[in-house]
């Protein structure tokens, strides 16, 4: 049975990816503030604290040290005017959506080089583009986390770990509205997250001789 390390396993994209490992046969390993509701192993985690990710970390180490990918799926939006902008905000974005996956890495690179593991750094089409306006700390994260899977391939590059950037566009979770507190307009319209999962783990059960470094996936837009 593959043991799938999970951040972000609590709502959202992470939610449908968890569920879906579990209909295939896999155990999740949940590592989020608040433990998911499916059933799954869970270590609670705040990913913008070193100590929380280090007692993690060494739980893992323990408990579940034969994993076979880490999925860094956690992430948090960022919506501000220039002027507006906020120290708070910046280092709550940066820990969770940059900081935190190298740091979960670098505590487990051994585990990682000896499991041969893969890694899946979940980005955002926004990390591809110019950006959008009053979205300057979300867009410096999504490009920083692209820049961090190029690393990885670079040092990972005679081992057997494959280290996937995958870029998503827009969503129909609730990620949007928790941060604005307005609910997201023609949700219809959006990507469904099952389907973005779906295509994770398709990409996640490919022989490991295929490596997708990174992947793009847009919202199709018919206007």
């Amino acid at each position: 049975m593959k043991t799938i390390l999970l951040t972000g396993a609590s709502d959202g994209l992470g939610k449908s990816f968890g569920k879906m490992c579990l209909e295939n046969n896999m155990k999740v390993v949940a590592l989020c503030r608040s433990k998911p509701d499916y059933e799954c192993d869970f270590i609670k985690t705040d990913l913008t604290d070193e100590v929380s990710m280090l007692n993690a970390c060494q739980l893992i180490k323990q408990k579940y040290s034969n994993f076979d990918t880490l999925i860094n799926c956690a992430g948090v939006p960022g919506v501000q005017k220039l002027e507006e902008v906020t120290y708070d905000v910046l280092d709550d974005l940066m820990k969770i959506n940059v900081l935190a996956p190298i740091y979960l890495v670098t505590q487990l690179i051994t585990l990682i080089k000896e499991n041969e593991a893969d890694i899946l750094n979940v980005g955002s089409t926004i990390g591809t583009k110019e950006g959008y306006p009053e979205q300057i700390a979300y867009t410096t994260s999504k490009w920083a986390i692209r820049g961090t899977s190029k690393n990885l391939q670079l040092e990972l590059k005679k081992s057997n770990c494959r280290v996937i950037q995958f870029n998503v566009g827009g969503m129909n979770t609730k990620m949007h509205t928790k941060w604005t507190g307005k609910e997201i307009g023609h949700p219809e319209e959006w990507m469904k997250p099952e389907d973005i999962a779906d295509i994770m783990l398709y990409i996640l059960n490919l022989p490991k001789k295929i490596e997708i470094s990174e992947i793009t996936i847009n919202r199709k837009n018919l206007k």
